[in-house]
């Protein structure tokens, strides 16, 4: 049976995923079996740091994929509050280590950490049509509300559609660790660059708290059968 582990920042995300599932709490991690896998759940805590010494955990835990899951700032005209963002690859967008190496790479790293082509693959056939938009993330120790500095973002990432603190430092969490695969899924609660938007970030819980969870079971059950 293989072995997934979901990981969320704040307690909010936490909490929406663990109302998901009849979780037990016996082991060092809330645990539960659900369409044919076993799932933990971990909270890290916002950012870069909190996020790989989160997925370092899940590794050691023996998890065959580390699924990231929550909120992101959408960068893109083409998304709006409520949209579900897989990517397809992520980068981040706070890292220069200088020539040779591009914006965004960290030395010796590939410049994207990309999503293995068989689980997109089965995630968006088992999926609705349109319910998942599938693109670049990018990810920076920043809460970006700078107009400014989203054009630069843009800019240098042309192709991004969300931004969050997180999914680069797991994805390359997991490359380290025997290239595990990864899944990024994020759901939209603002749209950066929007006169609104530090208001729609703080009303999100409040408009579609619902799908942010089920947005989790979607995916897993998409997943139901041998997938690695």
């Amino acid at each position: 049976m293989k072995k997934i582990a979901i990981i969320t920042a704040m307690d909010s995300e936490y909490e929406a995923v663990q109302k998901l599932y009849d979780f037990s709490e016996d082991g060092e991690f809330p645990e539960v079996e659900v369409h044919g896998k076993k799932i933990i759940l971990i909270k890290s805590g916002i950012g870069k740091v909190n996020a790989a010494l989160a997925a370092q955990k899940a590794c050691d835990a023996g998890a065959d994929i580390l699924m990231t899951t929550g909120l992101a700032g959408g960068i893109d005209d083409s998304l709006q509050q409520g949209d579900i963002v897989l990517a397809e690859k992520v980068c981040y967008h706070d890292v220069w280590c200088g020539e040779p190496n591009e914006k965004g790479q960290v030395q010796g790293m590939p410049m994207y950490f990309e999503t293995r082509a068989n689980i997109l693959e089965r995630i968006m056939d088992g999926t609705p049509k349109g319910y998942l938009k599938v693109g670049l993330t990018v990810s920076g120790d920043q809460f970006l509300t700078d107009a400014k500095r989203l054009k630069e973002i843009k800019k240098e990432f042309p192709n991004a559609l969300a931004v969050d603190m997180e999914s680069a430092a797991i994805a390359q969490t997991a490359f380290l660790n025997e290239r595990r695969p990864y899944i990024s899924l994020r759901i939209i609660s603002d749209v950066v660059g929007k006169p609104n938007q530090e208001d729609e970030y703080r009303n999100f819980w409040q408009n579609v708290p619902e799908k942010a969870a089920l947005m989790v079971e979607v995916v897993l059950r998409a997943l139901n059968e041998e997938f690695i």
